[in-house]
C-alpha cells in the first residue's frame, strides 16, 4: 500500500480507502468488523462510514478496540433527503450516535452529500463550525458532482470534497480538482470503476470483413475492450491503476464487501501499470465509446 498526505491535516492516508455502505453481505457488526480488519491488514487506514447504517458503526467500534484511534482516518457521511431540511439538531444526533457506536471520540471528516448540503437550515452551518471547534469533527466536507459541490468548493468552511473520478471523467471533473487544489482543499475520488464502464465494449467495425477464421487485428482498438483483455489485470484493477495517476487525489474510495477483492485492489498501488495503458485509454476516450453511448447502442 502507498500513502498520501491528507491535505493540511498532517495525516497520511492509504491511496485506496473503503467506502462502507449498507450491504446484504454484511448484516452484522461482526461481519463489518471482519471486513474492516481485512482492510487494515492490507494497509488501508481510511474508512468512510454511512451514518444511516447503525450496525456498521458498531462493527467499526469493535474494530477500534484492537487499534489505536490515531492510526485511522474516519469519515462520517450524512446523506440528505430531498424536500426535507437538515437541521442542526439532526446533525447533532447523527454525530452523537456515531461517536457513541464507534467509540471513536472524533471523526476526521464530517461529510455531507449534495442533498444534505443543499438542505441545510440557516442555523446548521454555525453548528457545523461548533462541532469543529469542539474537536468532535476535525474537518468538513461535501460529496457530489453537481452545482452544490461547486458552491461548497467556493466556501472556506469546507476543507474536503469527494467526487466521482474515472477514466471517462471529462473536463468538468478535472476543473473541480484544480479549483479545489487552489482553495487548499483535499480531494477524494469515488465511483472509480463504474459498472457501466466495466461492461464489455463492442469492437469497432472494419472497413472490409476478413476471411472466415481470420483474426481481426484491430478488434478492440478505440474501445474499452482492453479492460477485459489485459493479461493479469481485472477491469476494476485497471480503472483503479489509472485513477492512481491523478496526483490531486488524496485517496480513492472503493465500495468493497468481499475480502478477496480488498486484497487484490489494495495491492494495485504497488504494481506497475501495463505498457501502453495510457494510449489505450486516450484512444477509447476520443473514439466515442463512452458508457452512455454504449447504453444507446
Amino acid at each position: 500500500m502507498r500513502y498520501r498526505p491528507f491535505g493540511s491535516s498532517g495525516k497520511a492516508v492509504s491511496a485506496v480507502s473503503l467506502a462502507l455502505r449498507e450491504h446484504p453481505a454484511a448484516s452484522t457488526a461482526q461481519a463489518w468488523r471482519s471486513l474492516i480488519f481485512t482492510g487494515m491488514e492490507n494497509g488501508i487506514n481510511c474508512f468512510d462510514l454511512d451514518s444511516r447504517c447503525e450496525v456498521l458503526a458498531r462493527g467499526m467500534g469493535e474494530a477500534l478496540q484492537a487499534v489505536e484511534r490515531r492510526l485511522l482516518s474516519l469519515i462520517w457521511t450524512i446523506r440528505g433527503e430531498p424536500g426535507r431540511t437538515l437541521t442542526a439538531q439532526a446533525i447533532a444526533a447523527s454525530v452523537r450516535d456515531g461517536l457513541k457506536s464507534t467509540g471513536a471520540r472524533y471523526f476526521d471528516v464530517l461529510m455531507l452529500d449534495e442533498t444534505a448540503f443543499s438542505t441545510l437550515t440557516a442555523q446548521a452551518p454555525a453548528y457545523l463550525e461548533q462541532l469543529r471547534e469542539a474537536r468532535f469533527v476535525l474537518q468538513l466536507g461535501v460529496a457530489g458532482e453537481g452545482p452544490a459541490l461547486d458552491a461548497a468548493i467556493a466556501q472556506p468552511a469546507f476543507e474536503v470534497f469527494a467526487t466521482p473520478y474515472n477514466l471517462t471523467s471529462e473536463w468538468t471533473t478535472r476543473r473541480r480538482l484544480r479549483e479545489g487544489a487552489a482553495q487548499g482543499m483535499t480531494a477524494i475520488a469515488y465511483d472509480v470503476a463504474p459498472a457501466a464502464l466495466l461492461a464489455p465494449a463492442k469492437a469497432p467495425k472494419l472497413l472490409a470483413p476478413l476471411r472466415r477464421g481470420e483474426r481481426q487485428p484491430l478488434a478492440g482498438v478505440g474501445t474499452y475492450a482492453f479492460l477485459q483483455e489485459t493479461p493479469g489485470w481485472t477491469p476494476e484493477e485497471l480503472c483503479l491503476a489509472y485513477a492512481l495517476t491523478e496526483p490531486a487525489l488524496a485517496t480513492l474510495q472503493m465500495d468493497l464487501t468481499f475480502a478477496d477483492r480488498i486484497e487484490a485492489l489494495a495491492a494495485v498501488p504497488d504494481r506497475d501499470t501495463p505498457t501502453g495503458l495510457g494510449a489505450q485509454i486516450e484512444m477509447a476516450r476520443f473514439c466515442g465509446d463512452t458508457p452512455g453511448q454504449r447504453k444507446q447502442a
